[in-house]
């Protein structure tokens, strides 16, 4: 494996672009997972973590984490390369995002979310999709994530992207089990 690692170029899907994101988008990334979760506040518990997130500590996550942002098309032409994306669905804020790190052989997948009036679009799937290739272009083992048990539509989402539930994982302070950990091998 060489030193120099290639890094996924941004792309283009039928009605967004996705790109990779930098701290400058952490207001915009926080935003999404606030609202992408919200749903689920009060119906979980512990309470997801996505909920508590702010520009400042997903700005901080950037120190071990990558990561991409989905715009809509309307947006695109001015969000490619641009440093930062911050207005409302119409005129280029972001409309999803997903969070990754290095985790031994491969990558962990977290903190994917997706404005709800673009669930359904294959939003989810292509910036799932996007982590896959760069843990290919690293050439990462596997990726790995976390997907709560009371949220089977979650977990069908993954087993369609490839994903297997590898493990059963327990929040600090619960006596069962409260997530699937979910893997997907890399060629």
């Amino acid at each position: 494996m060489s030193a120099t690692r290639s890094r996924p170029e941004p792309s283009t899907r039928r009605g967004f672009a996705l790109r990779p994101a930098s701290p400058a988008d952490a207001p915009a990334i926080a935003d999404v997972l606030r609202a992408a979760f919200a749903a689920y506040d009060g119906l979980l518990q512990p309470r997801p973590g996505a909920l508590s997130e702010t520009a400042e500590s997903i700005a901080a996550a950037f120190a071990d984490h990558r990561g991409f942002v989905a715009l809509p098309d309307a947006a695109r032409a001015g969000a490619i390369g641009a440093d930062t994306v911050r207005a409302d669905a119409a005129d280029g804020r972001a409309v999803g995002s997903v969070l990754y790190r290095r985790e031994g052989e491969g990558l962990y997948l977290g903190r994917l979310g997706v404005l709800p009036p673009w669930h359904g679009k294959g939003v989810g799937a292509a910036l799932v999709e996007q982590v896959l290739a760069a843990g290919r272009a690293e050439g990462a083992g596997r990726v790995i994530l976390n997907v709560r048990i009371l949220l089977p539509a979650n977990v069908a989402f993954f087993r369609r992207l490839g994903f297997r539930e590898a493990a059963l994982g327990t929040h600090a302070g619960f006596s069962a089990p409260t997530y699937h950990v979910m893997e997907r091998r890399l060629p």
